[in-house]
């Protein structure tokens, strides 16, 4: 099966549960099989608007002033920009071969090119590219420092997690992980990055400082993305063919849980409220919302086709 191929939906189970006492958050979950986006309350838990955008979407990212929506669009080689108040695509840019994974801040949208190996430099006034840094091969997964300076690059074919030095972009660090490295999150301080590992079935944890790595920590089969929580103290990974969860608890580096959820979890961010992770079940075509907690499956909710909702995808209160 190609990384690009949608695979058979087999269902969904709709349960009902608590709702978040929280400001109102937009999920925006990407739905590949239908070309689509939809946007979820993440108050009343349910499905508000449907957005139609380019061919086959997966990659998503959301800038911080909250006002902007990215969405990678592979089938097409498009990124639809949405915007967030009338929930509509207002722009849609021309990529490279192989968008994937995007990142998103105010002044810039990095756009992983898979097939052609670069971050494509975009400006969001403009929508205009100002360069294209060359990295590993199969760009994967991207992550920013808290200040703005240095980008991480999840290199998949190569086996490492690229640290790029934005004022200078020839200047690049580079530490080894696990077997394919993909989907990646910083901690809060920019001190800590967590690495899935799909095909070594592990999480490395690299300190940013030194970009050395401090464990290689056995999750689920096929680790997909990872997501911080409680103030970083524990990761949730999603294991793409056991259909869980995996735990950790950052502070001891062990496993304490493992969550049964729907079938084949890819995206997964967290709340602003810090207490709930949201995880995209591809096959189930359903998002569901995990207390972070108690570790339980709280409610799921129905999407559309194929949701891979990969990266940065609900908005801050």
């Amino acid at each position: 099966m190609s990384f690009f191929s949608l695979g058979r939906v087999l269902g969904f189970i709709l349960f009902l549960g608590p709702t978040i006492a929280s400001a109102s958050a937009l999920a925006f979950i990407t739905n590949q099989g239908d070309n689509s986006v939809s946007v979820i309350d993440t108050v009343d838990q349910e499905v508000v608007a449907n957005v139609a955008v380019g061919d086959q979407p997966a990659g998503i990212s959301i800038n911080p002033a909250g006002n902007r929506a990215y969405v990678s669009n592979p089938g097409d080689a498009t990124v639809s920009v949405i915007d967030i108040e009338s929930l509509s695509v207002i722009k849609t840019l021309d990529a490279g071969a192989g968008p994937l994974a995007l990142l998103a801040t105010d002044d810039h949208l990095y756009v992983a090119d898979w097939y052609d190996d670069y971050i494509d430099v975009v400006s969001t006034e403009n929508f205009k590219s100002s360069e294209r840094i060359p990295v590993g091969d199969s760009p994967s997964g991207l992550a920013i420092s808290p200040n703005g300076q240095t980008l991480y690059v999840s290199n998949r074919d190569d086996n490492t997690v690229q640290a790029i030095n934005l004022d200078t972009p020839t200047e690049s660090r580079l530490v080894t992980t696990g077997e394919r490295p993909f989907g990646m999150t910083l901690d809060r301080s920019g001190d800590t990055l967590y690495v899935a590992n799909v095909q070594s079935n592990s999480v490395s944890v690299i300190a940013t400082a030194s970009m050395k790595k401090l464990a290689d920590i056995t999750v689920g089969d096929r680790p997909y993305a990872v997501a911080l929580a409680l103030n970083d103290t524990k990761a949730f990974v999603t294991d793409q063919y056991d259909d869980t969860v995996t735990v950790i608890d950052t502070q001891t580096m062990q496993v304490i849980d493992t969550i049964e959820v729907e079938e084949y979890p890819e995206g997964i961010a967290t709340h602003p409220d810090d207490q709930h992770v949201l995880v995209a079940h591809w096959f189930s075509n359903s998002v569901g919302f995990i207390d972070a907690k108690t570790h339980k499956l709280t409610t799921t909710v129905v999407v559309g086709d194929g949701p891979r909702a990969y990266g940065n995808f609900i908005t801050t209160d």
